[in-house]
């Protein structure tokens, strides 16, 4: 069998030849665009361990034509036409279950460093001043922290601002109803109402064309002044200037960024641009990490396990278990 990593891997597949065996073919294509690997090897490869460098679209898509299975090396599947794939007869699955603990983790991690005021007082420090004299710091208890999307990560997230006394409540309208009793938390019917109600909001939604710019002005409007918006699922689910207009209207007191719309950032992200200036009206307000909420070594590891683990059951006839393209119906 031919699998193929065609992104740019750092790492030896000791973890995939592991688990696909010996008589397993992996290649590793190191390429940053579909572009860089041959039409060939796109159309001899049985299975793809796909990260989220390329684009899967409908025209690459069209030259697999051996492959049996895409496995998104991670949970985001925003790279894939799933349409098309399944078009194809391939299936499209993910890996939703690896690195719950480190995004929640590091969702709580982020929110305690802006409400201790900790990135002011760190550059003061450095600079040998003292004082004390600070905006942001904030007690935790009775917050109210809203969440949107309460799956794995949400419910990590909901379990934890909880053992910080925070009251939970959340916006999934995909979710079973009585969810949020076995949690003890409270569910709310529209977006609005949790942007109302919300001292600290906490975004884990996958991103689709439901949720792309979700949080845009609309959501800012209805915001409760003063609060925090936080998000370590998708950049483009929130409109970075509409954001930006909102944190400079003190509608929002400060935010914490683990993802943005574009990755690295460039100059057509103001507010990014802003933070990387030191701009005086943002100092203090603003979280802001390169993508690596998922990240640990222990999970790393376990993405790519599951992953491959994942492939080798479609190649085996197995059923898969994350299929994300509809397409056993």
């Amino acid at each position: 069998m031919n699998i193929l990593i065609p992104d740019v891997l750092r790492e030896p597949v000791d973890i995939e030849a592991e688990i696909f065996g010996t008589d397993a073919n992996i290649i590793v294509g190191e390429a940053k665009s579909h572009e860089g690997i041959t039409d060939e090897v796109w159309s001899n490869c049985d299975a793809i361990l796909a990260f989220d460098q390329i684009i899967y679209d409908k025209d690459l898509i069209s030259k697999l034509v051996n492959c049996k299975v895409i496995v998104r090396v991670g949970v985001g599947y925003d790279n894939v036409d799933l349409l098309a794939a399944k078009n194809k007869d391939i299936l499209v699955c993910n890996v939703p279950d690896y690195g719950t603990e480190e995004v929640a983790d590091h969702t709580m991690g982020m929110l305690l460093s802006l409400l201790r005021g900790l990135p002011e007082y760190t550059r003061r420090v450095q600079q040998r001043n003292y004082s004390r004299e600070n905006h942001m710091p904030a007690r935790l208890r009775e917050k109210i922290m809203g969440i949107i999307g309460l799956g794995r990560i949400g419910t990590a997230t909901a379990l934890r601002a909880k053992a910080f006394g925070m009251k939970i409540i959340f916006y999934d309208p995909y979710k079973d109803d009585g969810y949020d009793k076995s949690l003890g938390i409270d569910r709310v019917d529209t977006l609005h109402d949790l942007a109302r109600l919300s001292d600290i909001v906490s975004i884990h939604a996958p991103l689709t064309n439901e949720t792309e710019n979700m949080i845009d002005d609309s959501f800012f409007k209805n915001v409760k002044v003063g609060s925090i918006l936080i998000n370590t699922a998708r950049g483009p689910i929130i409109d970075l200037s509409a954001l930006r207009n909102a944190m400079k209207k003190r509608k929002i007191k400060g935010a914490c960024l683990d993802v943005l719309p574009i990755e690295p950032s460039d100059d057509s992200q103001q507010l990014i641009v802003d933070y990387e200036n030191d701009e005086e009206w943002l100092k203090g307000r603003l979280v802001v990490t390169p993508h690596i909420a998922f990240y640990s070594p222990q999970a790393y590891e376990e993405m790519r396990k599951k992953a491959a683990q994942e492939a080798l059951r479609v190649l085996n006839g197995e059923k898969a278990r994350n299929c994300v393209n509809d397409f056993y119906e």
